[in-house]
């Protein structure tokens, strides 16, 4: 059985869906603290200008507070600014009207935790390139709080869901002691996601995008990306 960890991110890219699509269980990693100015509130879309953030607020919070409990601020009409982007931006785009009323939705819910919003959509990206993949929230797992090392906390999440591979992202490299993985009997592979060139709206190709732009300039077809 082959486990992926990666925090919630918003609106995930090509290469977050690709690693997921080759994993038999995505482990949510959301009890970690949040990331100012990351990609756990945000992520970056195709525009006339060549790329622009599009960001949830989020209510203040501590500097050591946990992603799991980040909630989103509504002290602004940020959902018809959000909408309203994605229409300025796509509207125009082949699969536009093919994928917008569902993400439409599920922005106007008002979730009150940003982490029911990212994994809502999340499933929606999913589901839209094909996959049906078990996710788990790390937070669920019950690893002991003192372990604090990264290599160390994807270890225990690998060995409590009883995994046999690791597939980590390539910045595994420089922090997980593979021994450890080794002694346990559990495989270690890296995913190194080489990013495909497709056609876009305004102008020349930019990668890193949210796969939310893949699906509206390719529709289905956007999953033989993956």
């Amino acid at each position: 059985m082959i486990v992926t960890i990666h925090q919630p991110e918003h609106l995930v890219w090509l290469g977050l869906i690709s690693k997921i699509s080759k994993s038999d269980i995505f482990v949510v990693f959301d009890n970690t603290q949040f990331k100012k100015n990351y990609f756990e509130n945000r992520n970056k879309i195709k525009n006339k200008d060549g790329w622009m953030w599009l960001t949830v607020p989020v209510k203040d919070h501590s500097l050591s507070a946990e992603i799991k409990d980040i909630e989103i601020s509504y002290n602004t009409n940020w959902q018809r600014k959000y909408l309203n982007t994605l229409q300025t931006n796509y509207s125009k785009s082949p699969f536009f009207k093919v994928y917008f009323n569902k993400i439409e939705s599920i922005i106007n819910k008002k979730h009150k935790l940003l982490i029911d919003l990212n994994l809502e959509v999340l499933l929606f990206l999913l589901e839209s390139f094909g996959f049906n993949k078990k996710i788990i929230k790390s937070s669920e797992l019950h690893i002991p709080q003192d372990i604090k090392n990264g290599s160390d906390i994807c270890l225990e999440i690998c060995k409590s869901l009883k995994a046999d591979t690791y597939l980590s992202g390539i910045s595994g490299k420089d922090y997980l002691n593979l021994d450890d993985f080794e002694k346990v009997g559990i495989k270690v592979i890296f995913h190194n996601f080489n990013h495909p060139v497709y056609d876009q709206l305004w102008g020349d190709f930019i990668p890193g995008m949210s796969s939310l732009d893949a699906l509206f300039n390719l529709g289905e077809k956007a999953k033989e990306l993956i």
